[in-house]
């Protein structure tokens, strides 16, 4: 080039000379990547150029030093709103479908009736098991009656023995009695053969009392094992109603629990068996969001964290939630665990929407410098660092950024210093003083 001219000129000049497109897209890049871009438009401001690395002497910079710094990476993850209670109503008495008392899209409260199976063989059954529990209830009570009746003679065979036992216990002493008289001549023989007549009497009714207990008792016995019987009878004759109460009671078919009928199976007339399915309902108001985590980024989660989860078909608003669980892989070659988002309950939120959730991931120790020392040279992002009045060019990968600091990869000196002001005149190997 010719000597420096001024910049107003050299764009006139430019304007009346007929450059090729290519060729002065050309000759542009390469004015940009030898640092020699000049300052000055051509919009008819007129001025000196600016000195350049290699002709006006250091560049003044301003430097900051590398510093290493703790980052946590930003971690965004998708996935699929999830109704956290999903059933599907099943049938659990068999027999021909009288009634579905649902369509799809029906919203429905617990305990509300969805379908209903026909019942008059099972009312049947029912009402065969309620007069056999009638019959042996009753039977039970007669033998209950029995019972006590049994009991009831058993005191009085054993009153009738007390009374006997008395009475011998009388005529023995008369007899005693009568007998020391006799033997001293006091009465005759036949006073005395009376007497002993007495005592044998007593003697007999003490015995036929003793058998009248014995049988009394045997009666009681066989009294009590028939109550037993009958109300063992009576217990499974109730049982019985409650096992044909059952079928009955699950003919009608009711809701576990509010929410939205997803699917119908069924219609009246269909025949269904135990386990065949009628409908299925999903609880909109509870639902969870499931994100599969590296295990490197589960660490900055734990349970019962507040997090906002995105969701774009309601405008990609935040909607509250919080981590509910977090559940390690069953395959260990993962290296993941699936993090379970509970989220708040929205009018507008529905089971099978698209979400997303951000949060930091696990934090590590890395190399920082200011955003403002980045810069790109011929495509590549780099930072100048300063050396011994000497800044060099040193291209980086570029990591997380945390306020005004962004991490770097590829710096090899942890000590040295980065140019972070004039640094569009700066160039590989440019002199620098740095200025305070």
């Amino acid at each position: 080039m010719r000597g420096c001219v001024p910049a107003s000129r050299w764009c006139a000049d430019m304007t009346k000379t007929t450059i090729d497109p290519k060729k002065r897209g050309i000759l542009a890049a390469a004015l940009m990547a030898s640092g020699s871009l000049l300052l000055a438009s051509c919009g008819g401001h007129g001025g000196a150029p600016q000195p350049t690395a290699t002709g006006a002497g250091p560049i003044a910079v301003s430097v900051a030093p590398i510093r290493t710094a703790s980052f946590s990476t930003p971690v965004e993850l998708s996935g699929t709103l999830t109704a956290v209670r999903s059933v599907t109503v099943g049938a659990i008495s068999a027999g021909r479908i009288v009634a579905v008392d649902v369509r799809v899209g029906d919203r429905v409260s617990a305990g509300q009736v969805l379908a209903q199976v026909d019942t008059s063989g099972y009312s049947a059954g029912l009402a065969q098991a309620q007069a056999g529990a009638s019959a042996a209830a009753a039977n039970q009570r007669a033998s209950q009656s029995a019972l006590q009746a049994a009991a009831a003679a058993v005191d009085g065979a054993k009153a009738q023995l007390a009374s006997a036992e008395s009475h011998r216990k009388l005529a023995q002493t008369t007899a005693d009695r009568m007998s020391a008289l006799y033997a001293a001549g006091a009465i005759s023989k036949q006073q005395e053969d009376e007497t002993q007549a007495n005592l044998a009497a007593a003697r007999a009714g003490v015995t036929q009392a003793k058998a009248g207990v014995a049988g009394a008792t045997n009666t009681y016995q066989a009294a009590t094992a028939q109550a037993s019987a009958a109300s063992d009878s009576a217990a499974q004759a109730r049982a019985g109603v409650t096992a044909a109460s059952v079928p009955l009671r699950d003919a009608t078919l009711t809701a576990p629990f509010s929410g939205v009928i997803t699917s119908k199976f069924v219609d009246p007339g269909a025949v269904v068996g135990p386990g065949s399915p009628v409908v299925a309902l999903q609880n909109t108001h509870d639902l969870e969001l499931d994100v599969a985590v590296p295990e490197d980024d589960v660490a900055g989660l734990a349970p019962g964290q507040g997090l906002s989860v995105r969701v774009d078909a309601v405008g990609g608003k935040g909607v509250p939630g919080h981590v509910r669980a977090i559940v390690p892989s069953e395959n260990p070659a993962l290296r993941s665990a699936t993090v379970k988002i509970a989220v708040d309950d929205r009018p507008s939120l529905m089971p099978g929407m698209f979400a997303r959730v951000s949060f930091s991931g696990g934090a590590h120790e890395g190399m920082a410098v200011p955003l403002g020392a980045l810069v790109t040279r011929a495509g590549q992002s780099g930072i100048f660092v300063v050396r011994d009045g000497t800044a060099t060019f040193v291209p980086v990968q570029t990591g997380t950024i945390t306020g005004s600091m962004v991490e770097v990869r590829g710096v090899e000196d942890r000590n040295a210093s980065v140019a972070v002001s004039n640094l569009q005149r700066l160039t590989e190997g440019a002199s620098v003083t740095v200025s305070h």
